[in-house]
Parts: C-alpha cells; sequence; structure tokens
C-alpha cells in the first residue's frame, strides 16, 4: 500500500501538467479524455465487485495493479487524444478494481479479528506515500523538467509492478487467494446475497450507500473547492492551498493509528456521528474565514483542515469495517463495489455541483455542506437500528453495543415473505445466545 500511495503521489498532483508538458494535445483535450475516462469508473466498480467474488481480493489486487502498471506505461507514449483515452481507460480500470478488493483483502487478512487497525495503518501508509511522492515529484521537476515528468511516470508504473509482485509473494495470513464461497456465509444469508439482486435487496445496505454519498461529497468538497475559495474570495496567498493539502498528509500520516487506538470501544455508529459533526464543524469554520482578517482566515483555514482530516480519518476506519461485515464471504466484493460507486458518483457530481456553489458567494456555497453533515448525522443515527454491523464496538470484533441486544421486529423479506433477518449477511446477525458478549 505505501509504495501504491508513493507512486500516487508522485503523479496526482501533476496529471494533467505531465500531459500537456510532454504532447501536444491541448488542455481541453485533455480534460475531455481523462474526464471520458473517469466515467467507465461506475460500469468497471461493478464489474470489479464480481470479479473480487469470483476470484478472490487478492488476485483482484494484483490485477488492479498490473492494469494500472500497464496503463501508466503507456502514458509515456501518449501522442493522440485516442491514445490518452485508450491508457487513461486501463488505468481508470485498474483503480476501480483495487478500491472495490482492498477493503475485502483487509477483512481476510484480518482473520476474524478487528479490522479497524489494519485500516487504520494503511490510512496512514498512504497518506505517508502520497506526501513523500508529492515532494519527490517537485523535486525531480525543478532539476528535471520535462524529463522529470518522464521520470514520475515511469516511477509510478514501476510501483505498481511491484506492489502486485509484493502482494503475489506475500501470502501468509490472507487464505492465499482463496475464492470465497456462498456457503463460506450462513447459509439462507449467503445464498440470498451471493448475486446483484441478493445485495441490491438489502434495503438497510442500500440506505447505507446513500449516506455515504454523502460523506463522498464532503470530503471531495473540501479537496476541490476550499483551496480555490482561501486564494480567490478570502484573499491568503497561493501558497496557502499547498500548506493545507501538506498538513492533511502529515495529519493522515500521523494522526491514523492513535485515533484509531482512542476509538477502542466506541459504538461505529456513534463515532460517525461525531465524524460528521467535526467535519461540519470545518466548513462551518471556511465559511467564517470570509469574514474576518486575513490572519485570522490562515488561523481558521488550519484549524478547517485538522478538523476535516480527524473526520476523515475517523470515518476510514469504520465505513470499510461496516460493508465487510455486512457482507457474506462470497458476496464481499459486490458490497464494496457498491460502496465505492458512492465515491465514483461524488467524483462525477461534485465538482460541478461545487463550481456552481462557488459562483453565489460564502454562504451559499458552505451552508449546504454543513447542513448536509447534519443531514448524515441524523441518518447514521437511523440507519444503525437496521443496520447491526453499525452498532459494533470500535477495535472489538462483532461486540454489539448493548441498545443492539433487544430484538428487532421481523421486517418481511420482499421476495419471499421471510423475516430479514434470515437474510442478513452472517456477521450482522444478533443471536440472542450471543447477546451478553457476542465474541466470536
Amino acid at each position: 500500500m505505501s509504495i501504491d500511495a508513493l507512486g500516487s503521489g508522485l503523479f496526482l498532483p501533476f496529471s494533467i501538467l505531465y500531459f500537456t508538458a510532454t504532447t501536444d494535445l491541448a488542455l481541453g483535450e485533455v480534460g475531455l479524455a481523462l474526464s471520458i475516462a473517469a466515467l467507465v469508473r461506475i460500469p468497471a466498480t461493478a464489474a470489479s465487485g464480481m470479479f473480487c467474488d469470483r476470484f478472490g481480493a487478492r488476485t483482484t489486487v494484483i490485477v488492479s495493479n498490473l492494469a494500472q502498471a500497464v496503463g501508466f506505461v503507456a502514458y509515456l507514449v501518449v501522442g493522440s487524444f485516442s491514445s490518452l483515452l485508450l491508457a487513461a481507460i486501463v488505468v481508470q480500470l485498474g483503480n476501480s478494481a483495487f478500491w472495490v478488493a482492498y477493503p475485502a483483502l483487509v477483512h481476510d487478512v484480518a482473520e476474524g479479528r478487528s479490522q479497524e487497525p489494519w485500516f487504520a495503518l494503511i490510512t496512514a501508509l498512504r497518506h505517508a506515500g502520497l506526501a513523500v511522492g508529492a515532494l519527490g515529484a517537485s523535486l525531480a521537476l525543478a532539476m528535471g523538467g520535462t524529463n522529470g515528468y518522464t521520470a514520475i511516470v515511469a516511477v509510478n508504473a514501476a510501483s505498481f509492478a511491484v506492489a502486485a509482485l509484493l502482494t503475489r509473494l506475500d501470502r501468509g495470513r490472507s487464505g492465499g487467494g482463496r475464492v470465497p464461497r456462498a456457503s463460506d456465509g450462513d447459509g439462507d444469508a449467503a445464498a440470498s446475497s451471493s448475486s446483484w439482486s441478493g445485495v441490491l435487496r438489502d434495503r438497510p445496505f442500500l440506505g447505507f450507500v446513500v449516506l455515504n454519498l454523502g460523506f463522498a461529497l464532503l470530503s471531495l468538497a473540501f479537496v476541490i473547492a476550499v483551496p480555490v475559495f482561501l486564494v480567490t474570495t478570502v484573499g491568503l496567498p497561493p501558497w496557502i492551498p499547498g500548506t493545507v493539502l501538506a498538513v492533511n498528509a502529515v495529519l493522515g500520516a500521523l494522526g491514523a493509528t492513535p485515533i484509531g487506538a482512542a476509538l477502542t470501544g466506541r459504538r461505529r455508529s456513534h463515532t460517525l456521528v461525531v465524524s460528521q459533526a467535526v467535519v461540519g464543524g470545518a466548513f462551518v469554520a471556511v465559511l467564517c474565514s470570509a469574514y474576518v482578517p486575513l490572519a485570522v482566515s490562515v488561523c481558521l483555514a488550519l484549524t478547517a483542515v485538522v478538523l476535516v482530516t480527524t473526520g476523515e480519518l475517523m470515518q476510514g476506519l469504520i465505513v470499510p469495517s461496516i460493508v465487510n461485515d455486512r457482507a457474506t464471504a462470497a458476496s464481499r466484493g459486490r458490497y464494496n463495489s457498491l460502496y465505492q460507486m458512492a465515491f465514483s458518483t461524488g467524483d462525477i457530481v461534485t465538482p460541478a455541483l461545487m463550481t456552481t456553489l462557488l459562483a453565489h458567494g460564502p454562504v451559499a456555497t458552505w451552508t449546504p455542506l454543513v447542513a448536509l453533515a447534519a443531514l448524515d448525522m441524523l441518518g447514521i443515527v437511523l440507519l444503525a437500528r437496521r443496520l447491526p454491523a453499525m452498532r459494533y464496538r470500535v477495535n472489538r470484533p462483532h461486540v454489539v453495543a448493548e441498545a443492539a441486544t433487544v430484538e428487532h421486529p421481523a421486517v418481511e423479506h420482499p421476495a419471499d415473505g421471510r423475516a430479514a433477518d434470515e437474510h442478513a449477511p452472517a456477521g450482522d446477525r444478533v443471536s440472542k445466545s450471543d447477546e451478553p458478549s457476542r465474541r466470536h
């Protein structure tokens, strides 16, 4: 993961600049090709879920890294719009498969133990890799000019190839690439959720996916709109956005593990509520920065990035764990792909949404986002009543909060009239005999 992130950190800050500096393509052509390729992520994410369930999470991660390595090698020889579009589509296919499979692979590696520490470690490594990669890319460009751009892409391609090789060689704790079967789940649960129709009938999880679209919009809005707002509206120096992103990377690298440890024993749903309150507070700070002296605006901008990073770290530990625990072994790829579609949709919607809001002033830009954070908080509270995985304790695998031990009314399954709990994935069932401790 750290090697993968190192390569991504090298390329992401200069992705558009690379093509405009090394090819004869116009800026509009580059943007159009990358945007069309990004649209491929929606169907690619769905297909990746099926591939992951069929061939296993480890195999999918390996294939995804190899695909991205091939795509970045193709970037080195891009000379036309069509060649850029083809290479970008290959990269997007690999990227989509990676984000579907890696949470499922973490579940396999955890082997029934707490997933949150693994996600905390991965988050820390990823932020560190992105920070080091971005710094390395800046140095490469300062020393090498156009050759520096080429070196960045070449190193990125190599990083994906190395990541694929290391994933292939490390077979110690994730089932050796074992392909999940429906029988790995619990009877009816596995049978009912091992196909797309079964996943799409899981209405509480569909609600969780919609909730995650809200999370995605807030996260992407901060990255996309706050740097522009701080410079063009607030009037802060142009170096402030870079500093804000650097603080985000450092906090992510240093804060993920301590935050995970501090949340131990907390109910997942309560933690998610707090995370949205914190993120909402970040946008309040951004809004206020437009109406105070510049020195105070700088402090508010730094406060906002600390708050939003803290909220995102809390979400990053908990949300993929909920998704994994809701699914069965035979459907974990599909569940993760549906969850990732929320972020793919956010990637498409957020740029147009935020540029529209920015044109209407600070209040019109940031008040809706604060309201969205509040709406997310309400949604979390309501969904936790129907999604037992949200009631587990952080770093306490399959320990349900005391409030979750009351018996829920049976909800009729839409297909055959049986109680919905009979179709809940194995990780989400609450057995009366297990209620005092709920440990497996």
